[in-house]
């Protein structure tokens, strides 16, 4: 099992991959064949001449508006301007509207066209001011009609003489004849308006004139648009959220960097500020904000009102905004007076507060920082549903995504609280650097964002100085710079750009975050008041007008001047902005002296530079470089401490630094420069680490460890000591220093995880956080805010990496949270662990969960939070599903696609998926996304980070080769490139130093506790026991119980503590008392001291002095407990009556649960008698194991039942419940009442379970020889029950399913199964309860025993079902699960409660139930009857063992003078795994010989040596035989042979008389196969045939198991086993059908599509036909076996197409459709009936069915009718089915694998079902491989019938071409291991098929 989710990638810490983007902050296939693909353009081509004639014609036709697009390169001018074009009604345009043409979906949208560097507006024209209308229309039902109108009148001041004005414009439509342009101011005439004309390459609108403009005049331009609103999330667009179930629209903008030209036609460059008065229409009901107030309000026509706003200051068009909706607010006023308006849809209002809070103070706070007032009169924030960035800048009126403002207390984590509050610090640090100071041209945008992103961190800091912003800035921007700015693709912090797509791509890493990392740096070489000061100096100077980088220089340099330290800014800055990447300095220890020495640092120094950007300074940086040493580690560092590093080298001398001493550079990580060291002193801080790591600040342990480790991957230091660098982390518990080294691990992580190291790599890691895991725990109340994020960190990576204690916690808080989903008890901060590994290690029933709540949520951080988690899903069907979804805008927002992409490209199962998904969608994704800021980039760089083979650098080229033209991602998929290069270098150097580390540091981690038995010198006697369920709220979150306990102990040996079990119990300290038992003075008492182990689940009770041997003393306390959903101890359940919500308390304590409940000894042999007594309010009852004695009213309406005291009996049998229950009773014949209990609307469904109990309970009680030793025995049915049933004394829990049956509704497979499981929990009364196993080790005493009990205890009641051939069937499933070298022996030691779980299994119960009815038969059944009976006469009310049992049966067979040493032989059953085959064979005298040996499956297979077997793989095999000539098949005990060694001739003569046979193993009693000469095989077949009754029924089916046993083996020839069928013409017993089906189905697939096929169907029917004409298809009246015998047979026949089968299923399902409330089918036959009906019709017959399905509400029926619906022969209708398998909608996830194997079992689905598995692949296996269900299963429905060299090759093909399937590569190597073992099958037995039944055919 995958045991890690990527939820280090997956987190809310902020990440490069897959963060939300932040406007200003980084937050946040399709393949055709050749000849195909010819055709598709052809008819391209001759639809393109269609059209294009059809226009021409038709040009004088009315005229539908039209929206040119947004330009995509390589795109004709006619695709552009239809794509997304829509019929409304427009104003008369200027030019005919565009062809309707179906855009290209080839690749030629991603074409190469070389980029426009010619882009920016002539200077002859300025703006000054715009007097701008926009009246959205958006009030039909149909938003693809949706359009708004503008009117804009622009002044313009003439700087030089021209004819024509340039303008941006872009998806606008100019009113014809609107354009008016007239003189504002000056002198002289006004040119006339000509024409206008656009370039849409560059977005100009030229307008031109008759004559020159006169230079200084001004002028207006003025002219109306129609543009098209639509959700593209950029420009002016369309948005919109759900109210109930109507859609409200609202219209808003996103205008950055290059979008107000969508809006309406401007001068669309920074430096072209003007004054915007701006006027907005909308409906009434509506309202609109704008970025400064409104001055009027006024009612126009049609019901529309005009919101006129004050005059704008002058700023940039980019920083416009508008918003027109229904919207409410809070609002705040600052200190300083201003109004601070939080906006947000009406349902989501509240959760504006923490971010008004913000606002309002971190406005103030700047205001003082900056020393400049705010210039607006109002700000205002407003969350946005959809919003592409994190949130925009926009002066006065800042938008946000609503994750990046809304917060809900207890919803909402503290990563997102601190998301939110940098985010709009980030964006309030741009009202001034941005807004108020912008920079001139885009090539400075890092003036914007990287001051915005340094300021984030100190306007956080301002407000919560606890949070420690600065040091996490080091890890969220430093270290990721340096990630990025170590490419030489990377750019410098200053890069000129011409082009939106150049623009875009800097909107990144390198402006963001090295932008602030550098601007930090030069605060630090500053002082804080010179770099504070020169800020405000700049900003004055500046205001209302644009910069470049050298003001800012110029403004610190003359700060710096003034305050007294000249500093010569800019030349120190130039070499960090102008030049791209970073130094590293090489520190040196040389004689009492330091050598330091700067280079350029790379990732790979061999990546060839692809000379982009030159260095003007030969990558030689000014450095301030700072260092201490070990021998005065003072990190309070200032710029005094600074020595200038200029060129490239120095020495600093009079520093003494001992060899094992360190020094350590870069102190406090201020400079942006990586420091590398010889290796002895590399070595000193690791040591330095490992003994005292605080010595370090948390900064430079995080800086050790990034630099440690990017230097290791560049080549530049020792990989061994990088590692080494990691090895001190479990006693790391500092937030900074994990997330530095969480980055390494997953690199680590994602570069291993297809290796065969992954397992050491795991290892390692548990290793590590098994500690902080333990220190953190998952109780986050009361935290500060940085534990909760390192708790988060720390308990995501523990469930990622497989900490059981972590994945159990996780589990069982998403379980409850699913049973109760109105209430979710997860934390906040733990809910991104516990979502993702519940999800990862749940199915379609967790998904569907998480999914219906996302799609509920109202919290945007809780949708983003379960976004997130539903990828981290195993299952690679719901990840395709989930990819699918992701471009469904009414699914998941377009603003969030990319990001679920990357979601699921983090999961390591899913990246291939995505990485495909990427490729097969590029032109959808590129054409949406391929122009915006961030995402695109990002979705590439993510969806590749991990890529490290060749393999994968050639799809990345060969796909950069199919799309040159990347838009806004042509950066990131070189980087990607070389990235990948890097990492597939990395790998090949470095592979080796891992394993061999990993040998070292990742042995195996053993997360579980193995010293978990409790002390003894204290044992129990009695407890007394109270419990209160508290359930009678509305609100199950608060339930809970409390308790009190009182222990009666005896003293077996000196102590001075009580040690009880306990978990998740709170114990009231002051109630804890503990004395003497008969109340005397003196001895020892609690000394108010106790110790919780957790791990062991132990609560250490101090005494003040020791206690005394022999003596008799008590404790008790008073306690509560949570009462949760979590199915085990004292839990709650619930059940629907009505709209109603019923709450019921119950127990499930097997095996190690009663200390949930209560404190307590909770080991079986610690057994003790229980006075209990249970409060409940009047309207409940309760039960518990004995009767009620005493009711008592008390205080708050509770009564209180006190029960009899018990028998003595371990904890784990304790039940305590209270309910609502209706209950049945009846009486046993040994008079014991006996009680049926159900929920009232199900009482009369418990007769079965009830007839069948009283029967059984009284015939048990005769049988074992002791009287069940209690008054009372009943029986519950629970609606919530994780195991079948629970055997409690007295009270026996149910699963409903496993109690209730309702006749005429449940089958006949129900009944059995009801009465099977009511025989097995009555016989653990004895075996389990009266006598309990010493310790679980001998679990199969209990187990074992039940599972034999139950077939003879059914059989007493229903003689007629022949449980005891049935039995056999055990038999089979034991034979293929132990032929395996991964299996256990019966008797297997275990210590902690997960190894104790994981024997609850077939050996434990089917094995052992198998070896005691072998042991049954060789000792008797007299002797193993009195045998029993005297071992729980002797044990009864204690505890025992398996030489207990065997020691009770061999002196009964010693009393019966049976020399049976039991313990010797059985010893050889249940101490080693497997078991013997038997060849029987002649020896030299003629006599039978009997040889034994292991049987596996693949003798080549490799032992793992977990079990060794004490007796060398030989048993002592009670062998008996019989012969043609007596075929003695009622054998005793006296008839058996014992094989005590190897072999053995027995004194029997072997037959040799013609067609004379042996058979060994009579009635297959032994747990051996056995094996024959050739000549006996064919005399058994030959019998088979001319007598088949001859062989006993039971020795029938045995013959044919072993035969294909044998043969899967290679240990008999297939033809014989072949021949074994032949006889089953005449066959009538359920039993050797059952033994044939499995062998007829595998001979079936293997032939299917061969010649073979018609002459293998004609042998079936006519084996079939026989048996079928006797039973038919009508089931009334028949027994019980023989319903089982004609579904079996009428399976084969319908299958096989018997005419009359077929013919007959059809009518009936007729019949069916005809009346569909009347089902005419028996349920016994409804599988056969509804699959041939199915195969036999249509479309009609299957939508009935599916709709059956749809509206099923007996699971059993719902479960049938999934698998008919594949037996459909239209390929068409499974390919459907099969897409209706990925919607959990309509298929349950637990139910979905089935889908797959259905329809690769259909002969006309296997190519369907092939296909579909290819596509899905990673969703298959992520879900299934890797679960619950084995992936074995689903690849044997889908590829089982895989047998050619062709279908091999098709595998290994898809394994090349996915390379990256995780964990997965291996369950792939199986599959082809399975198609070279079938293609092996046919090559050596398709001949002998074929022969076989040429054979068959002429006989």
């Amino acid at each position: 099992m995958s045991s890690k989710y990527e939820l280090s990638n997956l987190s809310n810490s902020e990440s490069t991959v897959v963060g939300e983007d932040k406007m200003s902050g980084k937050d946040g296939g399709c393949y055709v064949r050749t000849a195909t693909g010819f055709l598709i353009a052809l008819v391209a081509i001759l639809i393109s001449v269609g059209v294009g004639l059809i226009v021409h014609f038709a040009e004088n036709r009315p005229l539908e508006c039209s929206f040119p697009d947004t330009y995509v390169e390589g795109q004709s001018k006619t695709q552009q301007q239809q794509k997304d074009s829509q019929a409304v009604q427009c104003p008369q345009l200027t030019t005919n509207p565009a062809n309707t043409q179906t855009p290209s979906a080839s690749p030629s949208a991603t074409s190469a066209i070389p980029m426009l560097k010619d882009v920016r507006l002539p200077k002859s024209m300025v703006p000054i001011h715009y007097d701008l209308r926009l009246q959205p229309e958006m009030y039909s039902a149909d938003p693809t009609t949706f359009i708004f109108k503008g009117k804009v009148a622009i002044d313009m001041n003439c700087a030089e003489a021209t004819k024509t004005v340039t303008l941006h414009i872009n998806m606008l439509n100019i009113t014809k004849d609107s354009i008016v342009f007239k003189l504002k101011s000056g002198s002289g005439s006004t040119p006339q308006y000509v024409k206008y004309t656009e370039d849409e390459e560059r977005q100009f609108l030229i307008v031109h004139f008759d004559k020159d403009t006169t230079p200084g005049t001004q002028y207006t331009l003025s002219m109306d648009f129609v543009g098209p609103l639509k959700d593209d999330l950029q420009g002016f667009y369309l948005s919109s959220y759900k109210e109930g179930n109507n859609t409200v629209y609202l219209a808003t903008t996103q205008f950055e960097p290059t979008d107000a030209r969508k809006a309406f036609p401007c001068f669309d460059e920074p430096a072209m500020k003007a004054t915007f008065k701006v006027t907005l229409v909308r409906k009434k009901h509506l309202m609109s904000l704008s970025n400064m107030p409104i001055v009027t309000s006024n009612p126009i026509e049609n019901g529309y009102v005009e919101d006129r706003y004050n005059v704008t200051e002058k700023m940039s068009t980019y920083l416009l905004a508008f918003v027109i909706g229904q919207f409410n607010k809070t609002q705040g006023v600052t200190k300083n007076g201003l109004k601070y308006g939080a906006w947000a849809r009406p349902e989501s209002v509240s959760q504006t507060h923490v971010a008004l809070d913000v606002g309002v103070n971190t406005i103030y706070n700047y205001e003082k920082y900056f020393d400049i007032p705010f210039p607006l009169p109002k700000q205002d924030m407003i969350a946005l549903p959809d919003f592409r960035a994190g949130a925009m800048e926009n002066w006065g009126l800042i938008t946000y995504r609503e994750s990046a403002m809304l917060f809900t207390g207890g919803v909402s984590s503290e990563m997102n609280r601190q998301r939110i509050v940098t985010i709009i610090t980030h964006e309030l640090g741009h009202q001034w650097f941005g807004d108020l100071v912008t920079m001139d041209w885009w090539d400075d945008i890092w003036l914007n964002e990287g001051f915005a992103t340094f300021v984030e961190y100190l306007g956080a800091d301002m407000i919560h100085p606890d949070w420690e912003m600065f040091e996490q800035f080091v890890i969220n921007e430093v270290h990721q710079a340096m990630e990025f700015d170590s490419l030489v693709t990377s750019h410098p912090i200053y890069v000129p750009v011409d082009n939106p797509d150049e623009i875009h791509e800097i909107f990144d890493t390198i402006s963001y975050a090295k932008g602030g990392s550098v601007i930090r740096m030069i605060r630090f070489v500053l002082g804080e008041e010179t770099f504070k000061k020169g800020l405000t100096l700049y900003l004055k100077q500046h205001s209302y007008g644009n910069a470049k980088h050298d003001d800012l220089w110029n403004a610190w340099a003359t700060q710096a001047h003034t305050d007294g330290h000249d500093v010569d800014v800019k030349k120190i800055m130039d070499t960090w902005t102008l030049q791209m990447n970073f130094p590293v300095v090489k520190v040196t220890k040389q004689n009492g002296k330091i050598h330091v020495e700067q280079s350029r640092f790379l990732k790979n120094k061999n990546a060839r530079d692809p000379g982009k950007y030159h260095s003007p300074f030969d990558y030689k940086w000014e450095i301030p470089f700072t260092y201490l040493t070990s021998a005065n580690p003072d990190f309070n560092i200032t710029n005094s401490g600074i020595t200038w590093l200029s060129d490239s080298s120095l020495e600093i001398a009079h520093v003494n630094v001992a060899d094992d001493q360190w020094i350590l550079g870069n102190v406090g990580q201020y400079g942006y420069y990586m420091v590398n060291y010889e290796d002895s002193n590399w070595k000193a801080l690791i040591q330095q680490l490992r003994s005292k790591h605080t010595v370090i600040s948390n900064i430079n342990r995080a800086q050790i460890i990034n630099d440690a480790w990017s230097l290791a991957r560049a080549g530049q230091l020792s990989t061994d000591i990088a590692l080494s660098v990691l090895e001190y982390l479990d006693k790391e518990l500092d937030y900074v220093p994990w997330q530095a080294a969480r980055k390494q691990l997953n690199y680590l992580d994602d570069m291993f995880r297809k290796t065969d190291l992954y397992g050491k790599f795991e290892n390692f890691m548990l290793s590590k956080l098994s500690g902080p895991f333990s220190h953190f725990g998952t109780d986050d109340e009361n935290a500060t805010h940085i534990e909760s994020l390192i708790r988060s960190d720390i308990v995501e990576m523990a469930c990622s990496y497989g900490l059981k204690q972590c994945i159990q916690y996780a589990k069982q808080l998403f379980a409850k949270w699913m049973d109760s989903p109105d209430m979710n008890p997860i934390d906040p901060d733990l809910r991104p662990a516990v979502y993702c590994t519940a999800i990862a290690e749940g199915d379609a029933t967790e998904w569907n969960f998480a999914f219906d709540k996302y799609k509920a949520a109202t919290v945007a951080t809780e949708k983003v939070t379960l976004s997130k988690a539903l990828a981290c899903t195993k299952s690679t069907w719901l990840l395709s599903r989930y990819l699918e979804l992701s471009i469904n805008p009414d699914v998941v927002r377009k603003q969030d696609a990319t990001y679920v992409i990357l979601y699921i490209g983090s999961n390591p199962i899913g990246q291939s998926l995505a990485w495909d998904f990427v490729r097969g969608r590029w032109d959808y994704l590129f054409n949406t996304y391929g122009k915006g800021v961030f995402s695109f980039a990002r979705l590439i760089s993510g969806i590749t980070s991990t890529f490290n083979t060749e393999f994968q650098l050639k799809q990345l080229h060969d796909f950069l080769g199919e799309n040159p033209n990347m838009g806004t991602g042509n950066r990131a998929f070189k980087q990607a490139i070389e990235k990948t290069q890097t990492n597939f270098d990395w790998m090949t150097k470095n592979r080796e130093i891992v394993a061999n580390w990993l040998d070292t540091v990742g042995k195996k981690h053993n997360a579980r506790v193995t010293d978990v038995r409790l002390p003894v010198h204290l044992i129990p006697d009695t407890y007394d026991v109270t419990l209160q369920p508290n359930m009678y709220g509305d609100d199950p979150e608060s339930f809970n119980f409390e308790g009190h306990v009182k222990i009666y102990m005896t003293a077996k040996e000196a102590g001075r503590n009580v040690t009880l079990h306990v978990n998740k119990l709170n114990i009231n300290e002051e109630s804890i008392t503990f004395g003497k038992a008969d109340g005397s003075p003196g001895g020892p008492a609690y000394k108010g001291q106790r110790e919780s182990d957790k791990e062991r689940q132990f609560e250490i009770f101090y005494l003040n002095s020791d206690i005394v041997a022999g003596q008799k003393y008590t404790i008790e306390m008073a306690f509560t407990g949570p009462l949760v959903g979590d199915l085990a101890g004292l839990y709650l359940s619930q059940y629907k009556r009505g709209n109603d919500t019923v709450y019921i308390a119950t127990t499930q304590f097997e095996p190690t649960d009663a200390r949930k409940a209560f404190p307590c000894f909770d080991e079986p042999q610690l057994k003790a008698k229980f006075n209990v007594k249970l409060a409940r309010k009047s309207h409940m009852v309760s039960i518990s194991n004995m009767p009620i004695i005493s009711q008592q009213s008390v205080k708050n309406g509770f009564i209180v039942d006190t029960y009899n005291t018990s028998a003595i009996m371990s904890t784990y049998l304790l039940a305590f419940i209270v309910c609502d229950f209706k209950y049945t009773n009846s009486t046993t014949s040994n008079g014991v009442t006996y009680r049926a209990w159900a929920r009232p609307e199900s009482i009369n469904q418990t007769a079965v379970a009830l007839e069948t109990g009283t029967k059984i309970l009284s015939y048990y009680a005769d049988y074992f020889g002791e009287a069940f030793p209690l008054p009372k025995q009943d029986m519950i049915a629970i609606p919530d029950f994780a195991a079948g049933a629970m055997e409690n004394w007295g009270l026996i829990t149910y699963r409903e399913t496993a109690m209730l049956f309702e006749k005429g509704v449940s089958s006949e497979g129900n009944l059995q199964r009801v009465k099977v499981v009511v025989a097995h929990e009555l016989a653990h009364q004895w075996f389990g309860d009266l006598v309990t196993m010493n310790w679980w080790d001998d679990l199969w005493l209990n187990e074992g025993f039940a599972s034999f009990v139950e077939y003879m205890g059914t059989d007493h009641v229903s003689p007629d079902w022949k449980m005891f051939e049935q039995f056999v069937f055990e038999i089979y499933e034991v034979f293929d699960i132990d032929s395996l070298t991964s299996s256990h022996p019966i008797y297997v030691p275990v210590q902690n409660p997960d190894e104790i779980n994981e024997i609850f299994d077939t050996i434990s119960y089917a094995k052992g139930g198998s070896v005691i009815r072998m042991m049954r038969f060789f000792l008797g059944e007299d002797t193993f009857k009195l045998g029993l009976q005297e071992y729980l006469h002797a044990r009864k009310y204690q505890n025992a063992d398996h030489n207990d049992l065997w020691d009770a049966l061999e002196q009964q067979a010693k009393k019966e003078n049976k020399p049976i040493k039991v313990r010797e032989v059985l010893d050889t059953w249940i101490l080693q795994m497997n078991y013997p085959v038997v060849t029987i064979s002649k020896d030299a005298n003629e006599k039978v010989k009997i040889k034994q040996e292991r049987f596996l499956k693949d003798k080549n297979a490799k032992d793992p040596g977990t079990y060794t077997s004490p007796f060398d793989y030989q048993w002592k095999i009670p062998f008996t035989m019989t012969t043609s000539t007596d075929a003695k098949f009622n054998q005793t005990d006296s008839d058996v042979a014992w094989l005590k060694g190897q072999e053995r001739s027995l004194q029997r003569d072997y037959p040799t008389g013609p067609n004379s046979w042996i058979i060994g193993n009579i009635q297959q009693y032994g747990v051996y196969r056995v094996n024959y000469d050739d000549d006996n095989w064919n005399n058994l077949i030959h019998q088979l045939k001319t007598d088949h009754k001859a062989i006993h029924v039971l020795n029938r089916g045995q013959i044919i198991n072993d035969a294909f046993g044998l043969a899967q083996a290679k240990m008999l020839s297939m033809d014989i086993a072949l021949r074994t069928l032949e006889y089953l013409t005449e066959e009538t017993e359920y039993v050797p059908w059952v033994a044939a089906g499995d062998q007829l189905g595998y001979i079936h697939k293997m032939i299917a599509e061969t010649e073979l096929y018609g002459a293998f169907e004609r042998f079936m029917q006519a084996t079939v036909s026989k048996q079928y004409n006797r039973l038919g298809l009508d089931n009334s009246g028949a027994s019980h076996l023989e319903s089982y015998v004609r579904s079996e047979i009428a399976s084969h026949a319908c299958g096989y197409d018997i005419t009359n089968c077929t013919e007959t299923a059809k009518k009936l399902l007729q019949q069916y459709m005809d009346h569909p409330d009347n089902n005419p089918i028996e349920p016994e036959l409804k599988s056969t009936i509804y699959c041939t009906a199915l195969r036999e019709g249509g479309e009609k017959e299957w939508e009935f069915l599916f709709q059956k399905y749809m509206t099923a509400t007996v699971q059993a029926e719902k479960s049938r009718l999934l698998s008919t619906l594949s037996c459909t022969r239209k390929t068409w209708i499974l390919n459907k089915l099969l897409e209706y398998a990925l919607d959990t909608s309509i298929v349950r996830k637990q139910d979905a694998y089935k889908v797959f194997i259905y329809v690769g079992r259909n002969i006309v689905g296997r190519a369907v079902a092939w296909d579909f598995f290819r596509s899905k692949w990673d969703d298959i296996f992520e879900t299934y491989g890797t679960g619950s269900f084995s992936l074995s299963d689903i690849v044997s429905g889908v590829t089982a019938s895989f047998n050619t060299e062709f279908k091999l090759q098709q595998l290994k093909d898809f394994q090349a071409a996915h390379p990256d399937m995780g964990s997965g590569s291996r369950a792939m190597a199986q599959t082809i291991e399975n198609t070279n073992t079938n293609i092996q099958w046919m090559k050596d037995n398709y001949d002998t098929v074929k022969k076989w039944l040429e054979n068959y055919k002429k006989a």
